[in-house]
This record gives C-alpha cells, sequence and structure tokens, in this order.
C-alpha cells in the first residue's frame, strides 16, 4: 500500500527513488542529490 506522501510525488520522482535505491548509495549521498534536483527544479520555475 502506498503511504500519502508517496501519492504527492510525481512519477519521475518515483523512478529517482527506485533507481537511488537499486545503486544502494548512502543516504548522505542521496540527500545530496535530492537537493540538487530541488535546486534545478526551481531554477526552472523561476525561468518561466
Amino acid at each position: 500500500m502506498m503511504k500519502d506522501s508517496e501519492k504527492n510525488l510525481p512519477e519521475e520522482w518515483m523512478k529517482l527513488v527506485r533507481e537511488a535505491m537499486n545503486l544502494n548509495v548512502s543516504k548522505e549521498q542521496f540527500k545530496q542529490f535530492l537537493e540538487e534536483k530541488a535546486e534545478n527544479n526551481n531554477k526552472v520555475k523561476n525561468i518561466r
């Protein structure tokens, strides 16, 4: 069963999460990766 928080995530983020889990990255590496993705998304939103 999906958690409420998972329902709110876009499919592309779920793919990233699954990919990261498969790659066996550390929590710290994944956190850094998510922060970079969030920054990139914010930059794109600011351009529009």
